[in-house]
């Protein structure tokens, strides 16, 4: 069945998350339903002016008068009509045309996703490494603090222990009987 300029104008899509924008597939269907409507007003106008060329009774020659020098004059050629347009033709043309164009644009818009989706992925790869690579040096990090703090422990009891030993040999020399100090 040919598309008629009332179906551009009544077409309606079905409306998806990723697709196109109704906007604008409306205005250009707005656009190409004027622009074939002014064509095919055109187009009949023609065809009726064709017609009415063709209804027309044909021009007698007047008798000629008494030749006359005169120069010659060559008379300026008659526009050729332009053949009928196929109307159905013409639109089954216009509907292939529309659809590749909606096909082309389906695979850009597919080929935009996947391109995009790509990139995401390797976002968010990158980031993965990088996490890890965070976490590896955290716990590495965390790893060294153990360390040194049980160093600091084993430092502070090994102090803590000549300390106490210390202050028990002090202990034992001021209980001792022997005199530290002589006056």
């Amino acid at each position: 069945m040919a598309i008629t300029i009332k179906d551009i104008h009544e077409k309606e899509f079905t409306k998806q998350v990723r697709g196109y924008s109704i906007d604008e597939v409306d205005d250009f269907l707005d656009e190409l339903a004027d622009q074939m409507e002014a064509m095919v007003k055109e187009n009949r106008e023609m065809a009726s002016q064709l017609e009415a060329l063709k209804n027309a009774p044909p021009v007698e020659a007047a008798p000629a008068p008494a030749p006359v020098a005169t120069p010659v004059v060559e008379a300026a050629p008659q526009p050729v009509a332009a053949p009928l347009m196929d109307e159905p033709q013409y639109f089954k043309n216009l509907e292939t045309t529309l659809r590749e164009t909606l096909i082309n644009a389906q695979r850009l818009a597919d080929e935009t996703v996947a391109e995009a989706r790509k990139k995401a992925n390797g976002i968010l790869s990158s980031a993965e490494e990088q996490a890890a690579s965070i976490t590896a040096n955290a716990k590495a990090e965390a790893e060294t603090t153990r360390a040194e703090s049980a160093e600091l422990k084993a430092n502070m009891e090994d102090y803590r222990s000549r300390f106490v030993r210390l202050l028990q040999d002090q202990a034992k020399l001021l209980k001792s009987d022997e005199t530290l100090f002589t006056y």
